[in-house]
């Protein structure tokens, strides 16, 4: 007979001192728990011949002080939205931020797992979010009922399925995390809501926030994929998974030059804010299709194709001590350009004034991923290193530039219903590529401390400090002026341009926060 059951909780995977929010949602059937007193609580497992139906959430709410002032500015509302060589706007005044504020949001966590008479494992599991991006309302942008209904919007950030066996292992089938997430070890993201990859660095303005480098994403993790995760054996155990492309959540389609609206921006069959008629028309291929192999347009040359993910981990104890040790590789291709134009590396003017612009070669991802754990009465230590040819948050590097490298080191302690721990990490990339080809790169780096209390079953408290810092010189991380942006003088020629030196303005940029935070999980 068959058995319905209502969980009221689902677990989240945790590796040696190594998982958080990012690792959001993964079945209690195949992951360890999470006891950092922030995750989702485990879930009764069902029994062969039933099934746990679960319907889980979470509500978290932030109280913080951010000191994060390299994000104001005074150049947005002038009508170019220009700069002068200084820096500054061509208005008066400026935006300015307030050092203190709070902050909610909600989540939910419907599916089910079952097992079969047979012992067939199975079942889906669908995370829905609410954290839309939208103005504040009472101003410039409505109403405050407006407001709440487009930052309240809903939308599935991951969904899939699996089937499986203890011996065989599970195969996932969605838009899931790959094995560099499910399995990722030593990024001590388990000592409040995740550190810099929580959600405590959202509260800060965008652009002090220093890209967090490793897998654990969404750039990465949504995506649509084949996983296969294999049972344990001797210690060992390993992960494999398979991405065509970057489409997710796809609905069944390919979308194809469907016109819909990405962020700010449009996508039609033209790759241009235009309807598109004749031979480009709406209903073919052209940028934005999921399955766009070749493109004539360059932006698309940098989206991921056919990308694999392979890890190896190895989990057990020795004496008092645990070992966790992962090791991995991610290869893959991209959108070739087809255009037969040459690529082009100098986005300095010509005589004449005129910036070209950027056409890049690039290559596809091919990244290696290491991290170790070690575990001694409560206190873990470790870290991970990452390098190869990727860019900014999983974007893709050309040709002519050098590798990536990221390192992270961290500890933790848990005693009683308390973990403490912090992490820092460093992250060198090229960032912005007009000023990479000079040789300018990107150094981005953040430190991240605090705790959790486990005030109950499903409900907890926790303390968060963050700093972290980006540098890059050429570059404005304000503006987003670069080598051969316009500097705003008006002047015509190569003089109202910024030269091979890039924008001298902004090319530093740090913050701090604090933040009290409280987290309700079922």
């Amino acid at each position: 007979m068959r058995k319905l059951l209502l969980a009221t909780v689902a677990g989240l995977g945790a590796w040696g001192a190594a998982a958080s929010d990012a690792s959001a949602q993964m079945m209690q059937m195949s992951t360890p728990n999470y006891t950092g007193g922030t995750a989702l609580p485990t879930a009764t497992a069902p029994t062969p011949g039933t099934v746990v139906v679960r319907l889980n959430g979470r509500f978290r709410f932030y109280a913080f002080a951010a000191f994060d002032k390299d994000a104001e500015n005074n150049a947005a509302g002038s009508a170019t939205g220009n700069v002068n060589p200084a820096g500054l706007g061509t208005l008066t005044g400026g935006n300015k931020l307030s050092t203190f504020g709070i902050a909610e949001y909600a989540r939910l966590y419907p599916g089910f797992d079952g097992i079969a008479a047979n012992g067939l494992k199975y079942g889906v599991s669908l995370e829905i979010r609410q954290d839309q991006v939208s103005g504040a309302g009472g101003g410039a942008f409505g109403p405050v009922t407006t407001q709440a209904r487009a930052r309240g919007g809903l939308y599935f950030r991951r969904e899939w399925g699996y089937l499986g066996t203890d011996q065989l292992g599970t195969i996932r089938l969605g838009s899931i995390d790959q094995p560099s997430s499910l399995y990722m070890t030593g990024n001590f993201e388990n000592f409040n809501d995740g550190g810099w990859n929580g959600d405590v660095n959202g509260l800060l303005a965008g652009n002090v926030q220093p890209t967090w480098p490793f897998a654990d994403v969404g750039e990465y993790y949504t995506t649509s994929k084949i996983v296969y995760l294999s049972p344990q054996l001797f210690g060992f155990d390993t992960g494999l998974s398979f991405e065509p492309t970057t489409g997710n959540v796809s609905g069944g389609s390919s979308n194809c030059s469907s016109g819909t609206g990405i962020q700010r921006n449009f996508i039609n069959a033209t790759g241009t804010f235009t309807a598109a008629t004749g031979a480009a028309a709406q209903g073919t291929a052209g940028p934005g299709c999921d399955r766009l192999s070749s493109s004539p347009s360059n932006a698309e040359s940098g989206r991921r194709m056919n990308t694999f993910d392979a890890l190896l981990r190895y989990r057990g104890s020795f004496g008092p001590v645990g070992v966790a040790v992962t090791g991995g590789y991610i290869g893959g291709s991209h959108v070739h350009d087809n255009s037969g134009l040459p690529f082009n590396t100098n986005a300095v003017p010509n005589a004449a004034g005129v910036s070209t612009a950027l056409r890049n070669n690039f290559e596809g991802l091919s990244v290696g991923d290491f991290g170790a754990v070690l575990t001694f009465a409560g206190l873990s230590v470790g870290g991970k290193y990452q390098f190869g040819r990727f860019n900014n948050q999983w974007s893709l590097l050309p040709k002519g530039l050098p590798d990536s490298e990221a390192w992270l080191v961290g500890a933790s302690y848990t005693f009683g219903p308390v973990i403490v721990g912090a992490h820092y990490f460093n992250y060198v990339n090229s960032g912005d590529l007009a000023n990479a080809y000079a040789g300018r790169r990107r150094l981005e780096q953040g430190l991240a401390a605090g705790g959790t209390y486990s005030l109950a079953p499903g409900v907890s408290i926790f303390l968060s400090y963050l700093w972290g810092e980006r540098r890059q010189s050429g570059f404005d991380f304000v503006t987003g002026q670069t080598v051969g942006s316009s500097n705003g003088t008006g002047l015509p020629g190569a003089a109202g341009v910024y030269g091979a030196a890039g924008a001298p303005t902004h090319n530093k940029v740090s913050a701090n926060l604090i933040s009290l935070g409280t987290a309700f999980s079922w």
